[in-house]
């Protein structure tokens, strides 16, 4: 890890011991070897909050098209149909295939 103090930047390496972590000093980390590491840092902050982003925006899409399927549902009833098995049929007509088996 590396921890910035004043303009100066130190490298520690951290481990555990008997369970307990012991933070152990390596060395002086230079000016482009903290800058690359910021610019890690910083690129790894803005991938994770597009991550984040785009799970939100598939959880939205995804709660779109429930709506939809569900606008579809309910427009079908009203015209007196009903999708089953991706056919669209009518209500009528699936009342006298019950009846005919029964």
């Amino acid at each position: 890890m590396i921890v910035k103090r004043g303009k100066n930047a130190y490298q520690y390496k951290s481990s555990r011991v008997n369970g307990d972590v012991k933070t152990i000093y390596e060395r002086k980390v230079s000016r482009q070897e903290l800058q690359e590491h910021e610019r890690r840092k910083e690129d790894t902050q803005q991938h994770r909050q597009r991550e984040q982003e785009l799970q939100q925006l598939h959880q939205a899409v995804n709660q779109a098209l429930r709506a939809l399927a569900m606008m579809k549902r309910a427009q079908l009833i009203t015209i007196g149909l009903y999708e089953r098995r991706s056919e669209i049929r009518t209500l009528q007509e699936d009342a006298r295939c019950h009846t005919a088996m029964h």
